[in-house]
């Protein structure tokens, strides 16, 4: 997650079931050095999720959002193309968090979105996992204000914020 976008929004106007809308693609800043250390730190023994190896937990390091603007309609059908496209689009699609479909206490902070973790080749045949969020824009307006306050509740000391 986050709100360090890296470049502008390229903007598309994309088809859907309903018409034409508006779809952004944000690209967001690499995840920092400092956030995966963090991230390791939580994963630590006795975490159930605290396997060698530890860098397995972090499934974010490259992300981007999409943001659109018709609801969960939308969200739904962005999704079904990464999904149907895989093998065209070259992003095979490895995890899909439907963050829609929890109870509201499972969610952190109440948030939901759609995450998928996908594996992106770069044009060197390198391979990263990567995360790209689906949101609503409305939703993601939101975010971009709780983003503050979940740097506050998740920061270890005061100067890590």
């Amino acid at each position: 997650g986050g709100d360090g976008a890296v470049a502008a929004p390229a903007v598309f106007q994309c088809e859907f079931e309903e018409g034409l809308s508006t779809v952004r693609v944000i690209p967001a800043a690499p995840k920092t050095v400092q956030r995966m250390r963090e991230k390791l730190r939580k994963y630590l023994p006795p975490h159930p999720r605290g396997q060698w190896p530890l860098c397995a937990n972090i499934l974010d390091p490259v992300r981007a959002s999409i943001v659109v603007e018709g609801g969960a309609a939308q969200i739904l059908q962005v999704l079904r193309w990464f999904l149907e496209e895989e093998e065209t689009n070259g992003m095979p699609v490895r995890r899909v968090k439907n963050k829609f479909s929890r109870a509201e206490e499972a969610v952190a902070d109440g948030y939901r979105d759609v995450q998928l973790g996908i594996i992106f080749t770069g044009s060197g045949g390198h391979r990263i996992i990567a995360e790209i969020q689906i949101h609503d824009l409305e939703l993601y307006r939101l975010k971009l204000k709780m983003h503050k306050l979940y740097k506050v509740h998740r920061a270890s000391a005061l100067d890590a914020i």
